[in-house]
């Protein structure tokens, strides 16, 4: 069969496994399991990860599938500060010490819309009720737009309130695509904030970029890649173009008949992913690239790689605390996610209530499966023996009606099997969420996922 054939044939929805189960699988949660879970989550010494969701922005990208509200009124802004501060205070109220924080993200929409007195007020906050660790990883996802104009006045603001690694959205340099996603951002902005950051002495540097958006071509995009590998940013981000228009109906406002072909963007992936590696960067997973030196490739190669919401990422902690409109936590094997109301959060908080309206308990089947698709989708390998140690349990016994669906994926040239491992193939690597997916017990396929290419 024909390479092109093929594409065709592996191009299925399937989900990111940003996490797992998926949050298409969440669902109402009461008191009882978000407190239970706090509770006893404070029994435990476990250290914690906060995660601040940011949602506003002065703009749509046609491209987005964040949860995303968009605002230019500063008393919104600031309003929205005040209901996190409350909610920071809530959270810690459910423990009975200051828990250890080893890492913090900061997410949107456009987190960097926050004022310098906005972040200090937050941060103020968060060392009042937790304990920093004087190694956390303190990250910030950046809309270049809103850091270029000031010098880097607002950059060396974030340095000195805490941040360490910071994520510049970039996506592609080229002035065609950006006018189609109405993302205008010129390649001296991009590169001017990378080099305020890289001055001010950020520990980490990440650029974002996205493949599949319109007009784009393996001969434009080239030039992006080859551009970006140049100015050696310490992580790329390279994430596939997530079309769902039946969720953000947004993206129905770009031509579809500028999007590149399946062929094309599969090019796209494939030839970036060479520029990168052939300019030293270390695949990490499906779509992130990091230098040698970074954090991340040295987790990659101790095998403490971690996949979640933010992507590929350094496992810090087990427990997640979400704040804000739609952020997720995840405390003692429970997924919590925040109202997706701007409106009803607000609400459950000025009336001290947790603002959760629904998440997933994981039952021990789930914490199986999740650890053989985490395990996959980083490791690109899956020891039986280590399944067995862990489970206590035969692999092949366990996964017998998964039969079929790995011998399927044998034979389409994308996994190989021996009696102690699961490998995928160099292509199988590329296409890695495919064979996670067949450890799905709950994928369906009226199920709405983005396709893999």
């Amino acid at each position: 069969m024909e390479l092109s054939q093929k594409l065709m044939q592996w191009n299925r929805p399937v989900p990111r496994y940003t996490s797992y189960p998926t949050a298409l699988q969440f669902y109402p949660l009461g008191l009882t399991e978000v407190t239970g879970a706090l509770k006893r989550y404070d029994t435990s010494q476990r250290p914690l990860s906060l995660y601040f969701h940011i949602p506003f922005c002065k703009t749509m990208c046609l491209y987005c599938g964040c949860f995303v509200i968009l605002n230019r009124r500063p008393e919104k802004k600031a309003a929205y500060v005040d209901l996190l501060l409350k909610e920071i205070a809530l959270a810690a109220s459910a423990f009975s010490s200051k828990r250890n924080v080893t890492q913090i993200h900061f997410g949107g929409g456009t987190p960097t819309l926050l004022s310098s007195d906005e972040f200090d007020r937050i941060f103020d906050a968060v060392h009042r009720f937790f304990s920093i660790d004087p190694q956390a990883e303190i990250a910030i996802e950046i809309d270049p737009r809103t850091v270029y104009e000031d010098g880097g006045e607002k950059l060396c603001h974030l340095k000195k309130v805490g941040f360490n690694r910071v994520s510049f959205g970039v996506q592609d340099l080229d002035p065609l695509v950006q006018e189609t996603v109405r993302r205008r951002q010129s390649e001296e902005m991009s590169v001017a904030t990378f080099r305020m950051a890289r001055e001010i002495g950020f520990e980490g540097i990440n650029v974002d970029l996205i493949y599949g958006l319109p007009h784009q071509t393996p001969e434009r995009f080239r030039k992006t890649a080859i551009r970006i590998a140049e100015m050696r940013p310490d992580r790329i981000a390279f994430f596939s173009y997530a079309k769902v228009p039946w969720l953000k109906a947004h993206q129905k406002a770009m031509p579809e008949d500028a999007e590149p072909s399946t062929q094309d963007k599969f090019r796209i992936y494939v030839e970036a992913r060479s520029i990168f590696q052939n300019a030293g960067y270390v695949g990490i997973g499906m779509d992130h690239f990091s230098l040698p030196e970074d954090p991340l490739t040295q987790a990659l190669h101790q095998k403490t790689l971690w996949r979640n919401f933010q992507g590929y990422s350094l496992k810090l902690a087990d427990d997640l605390l979400g704040f804000g409109v739609s952020s997720i936590g995840f405390i003692d094997s429970v997924f919590l996610q925040n109202a997706k109301s701007l409106e009803e959060w607000t609400r459950e908080i000025e009336q001290g209530r947790f603002p959760v309206f629904r998440g997933f308990v994981l039952g021990e089947e789930d914490k199986l499966r999740r650890w053989v698709i985490q395990t996959l989708m980083c490791h690109f390998e899956l020891d039986k023996k280590e399944f067995q140690a862990l489970f206590g349990r035969s692999f092949d016994a366990h996964f017998a009606f998964e039969r079929k669906a790995i011998e399927e994926l044998k034979s389409e040239g994308l996994l190989e099997e021996s009696e102690e491992k699961l490998l995928p193939t160099e292509m199988g690597q590329l296409f890695i969420r495919l064979i996670a997916a067949a450890f799905d017990s709950y994928l369906k396929p009226e199920d709405h996922h983005a396709k893999l290419i």
